[in-house]
C-alpha cells in the first residue's frame, strides 16, 4: 500500500524525480550530522491503555504492537499517549522523522497500513503539512525513542472525503501507534574528506564537506548521453549498502544554463532507495554514508500517456550533487 499517512509526496530533484522512487526504510544504522536515534531497544516495555481513548498496546517499541479497540463510540477530539518514553532529541517542525507505525480503522479494527509488515520504517517532514493533521499536531515535541498511541478523529485525518485508496471513509476514526526511529534536521549533513579534484570537463562545485554544496560553473559541460557521475567527499559513516534507503541532501542545477533548479538543503533531506540511487550515481558505490557525488544527467524527451502511466514532460540535461547523510 502506498502509506496512506502521507498527505502528498515530498518533491524529489527533477529530473532525478523520473528515475529515484520515493520510498521508506528499515531500521536505522549508522549515525550522520544532524541525525538523533532512540536509545530504546527492540524489546522496551510499552503495555498501557490510552487514556482518553480506551485503546489497550502490547508489544515493546520496535516490535510490531498489538492494538485492542474498545466496542464503543470512538473519541470525537485527537487524542495522543505516549506508551514508551524516549530520551532521545525533541522532533521539530520541519525534521526529517522516521518512524515504524501500524494504522487501524476504528469501526472494524482492520489494519489498513503496517511500517512493521513492510519491515521498513517511513521517512517524511513532519510539522509542515506533508502528512496527516493528526501526526502534525501530536509527534512534532516527542523524543526520538518514544512510543506514542494516537486516535484521530476525520478532521485530523482525511476529512470528509476519506481515502478510498486506503479503504478510509469520510467518518472513519484513526488509530495509530507509532515508533519514532530517528530525526534528520533540514540541513543535516556528514562530515567526510575531499576526493581530489574533478576531471576536465566536469562542472565546477564550491566542495566543502558537511556544507552545502553550490555548482559554481557548468562551462563546456557536455550533456551525457546516460548518466555518469565522479565522487567529490569520501564519507566516514558506515559503508553504503545498496539493500537499505538512503538519506540525501541534493542541489540540482541546469546544465545548458547553470541555473539551479532545485535543492533539499534547508528544506528537509529526501529518503530514496539505494538501489534506485546507486545506478545513476554509481561513484557512491561502495562508499560510506557522508560521501558526496556529482551526477550528470540527460535530457529525457517528452512521453505521451500510455496506458495507466501518465505523461511525462520532456526533462532538461542536469547536474546534481548528491550527499549520504543516512541509511537505514
Amino acid at each position: 500500500m502506498g502509506y496512506p499517512l502521507l498527505h502528498c509526496s515530498r518533491r524529489l530533484a527533477a529530473p532525478f524525480v523520473a528515475v529515484l522512487a520515493l520510498t521508506t526504510a528499515a531500521a536505522c544504522s549508522s549515525a550522520s550530522g544532524g541525525t538523533s536515534h532512540g536509545p530504546q531497544s527492540p524489546h522496551s516495555a510499552a503495555t498501557a491503555s490510552g487514556s482518553a481513548s480506551g485503546v489497550t498496546v502490547t508489544g515493546g517499541f520496535g516490535s510490531t504492537p498489538k492494538v485492542t479497540i474498545p466496542k464503543a463510540k470512538p473519541p470525537t477530539k485527537l487524542t495522543e499517549q505516549t506508551l514508551v518514553h524516549g530520551k532521545g532529541a525533541v522532533v521539530a517542525a520541519g525534521d526529517t522523522l522516521v518512524a515504524n507505525y501500524v494504522g487501524e480503522t476504528w469501526a472494524n479494527q482492520r489494519v489498513f497500513d503496517s511500517s512493521f509488515s513492510r519491515g521498513e520504517p517511513a521517512g517524511f517532514v513532519i510539522g509542515k503539512g506533508r502528512v496527516i493533521p493528526g501526526w502534525d499536531k501530536t509527534l512534532v515535541g516527542q523524543k526520538v525513542g518514544s512510543r506514542v498511541l494516537l486516535t484521530i478523529p476525520p478532521a485530523d485525518g482525511y476529512g470528509q472525503n476519506g481515502n478510498s485508496q486506503a479503504g478510509i471513509s469520510g467518518t472513519d476514526t484513526l488509530v495509530f501507534v507509532v515508533d519514532l526511529d530517528a530525526v534528520y534536521k533540514p540541513d543535516a549533513s556528514a562530515p567526510g574528506t575531499p576526493a581530489g579534484p574533478l576531471p576536465a570537463g566536469w562542472p565546477k562545485v564550491s566542495n566543502t564537506p558537511a556544507k552545502k554544496p553550490t555548482i559554481t560553473s557548468v562551462a563546456g559541460v557536455k550533456a551525457p548521453k546516460k548518466p555518469v557521475s565522479e565522487l567529490l567527499v569520501k564519507g566516514t559513516g558506515a559503508k553504503i549498502d545498496s539493500s537499505k534507503t538512503l538519506v540525501l541532501q541534493l542541489v540540482q542545477t541546469d546544465l545548458a544554463t547553470g541555473k539551479k533548479t532545485q535543492t533539499t538543503w534547508g528544506q528537509g533531506p529526501q529518503v530514496v532507495s539505494a538501489s534506485t540511487v546507486l545506478p545513476l550515481a554509481s561513484a557512491l558505490s561502495g562508499q560510506r554514508v557522508g560521501s558526496r557525488a556529482v551526477v550528470l544527467l540527460p535530457g529525457t524527451p517528452a512521453t505521451p500517456a500510455s496506458g495507466s502511466n501518465p505523461a511525462q514532460p520532456a526533462r532538461p540535461a542536469a547536474v546534481l550533487v548528491v550527499d549520504v547523510v543516512g541509511q537505514f
